[in-house]
């Protein structure tokens, strides 16, 4: 089962690339066809796969300050690793192009996937500030997190198009709506994020990460100071 599970997680980025190349067509040409908050969901979904490769590749490395954010000793590890954070990821890419691909976004859907650019924006902006201060002995000068670019032209700008086109609509979102789209947005957090790493997250796992990405840079003296491992 664990080679099977390693296997998965040295080609998963590559398939979730070739999701996004796929999704780009299908925006391109569906354009004019779909609802708007169709095609902007889906635009959310494609700056979702690049999210990761900048998380993950493009410099990678954000598992180690989310590790650091939650206490952990062992930043490779726990309690994000590779395959709970596949999970959050890959799992979310699915779920979107379920829903897209079975009658779209309706409203709960797209405050939903609203909420989430913007807590996405939230989110790497606070990692950057406590990176910031972090890192700021050991070279650090600029705010910045894995996923931020990302998020700062990618997640904001589509969640400010999606909340235009909510707020424009006829009728607009009513109380029903807007608590079913939370509701959804909490429980698939949970299921994605909270479970994974409550049931998978282990210090000695055989899914760590083996690249710091970003933080290489700043890791080694870093980790000598703070008494940490990797």
């Amino acid at each position: 089962m664990e080679n099977m599970v390693q296997a998965w997680l040295s080609v998963w980025l590559y398939v979730t690339t070739a999701i996004g190349v796929v999704l780009t067509i299908l925006i391109i040409r569906n354009r004019k066809r779909w609802k708007t908050t169709d095609v902007l969901c889906a635009c959310a979904l494609v700056v979702l796969v690049l999210h990761v490769l900048e998380e993950w590749v493009v410099p990678g490395g954000l598992h180690y300050s989310y590790n650091i954010s939650h206490g952990s000793d062992v930043l490779s590890a726990y309690p994000m690793n590779r395959l709970t954070d596949m999970i959050t990821n890959f799992g979310g890419i699915v779920l979107g192009c379920v829903v897209l691909a079975c009658g779209g976004f309706r409203k709960p859907g797209a405050i939903a996937v609203m909420v989430f650019c913007f807590a996405e924006m939230g989110i790497h902006v606070a990692i950057g500030v406590q990176d910031l201060t972090l890192f700021w002995p050991y070279g650090m000068r600029v705010l910045y997190s894995p996923g931020l670019v990302t998020s700062l032209f990618g997640f904001l700008p589509v969640g400010i198009l999606l909340a235009r086109a909510l707020f424009a609509s006829r009728p607009r979102p009513n109380v029903q709506q807007w608590m079913l789209a939370i509701l959804l947005t909490v429980v698939f957090a949970f299921l994605l994020i909270n479970l994974p790493e409550a049931l998978l997250g282990d210090v000695d796992t055989p899914y760590a990460f083996t690249d710091r990405g970003y933080y290489a840079q700043f890791a080694d003296a870093f980790e000598a100071d703070a008494a940490l491992s990797y």
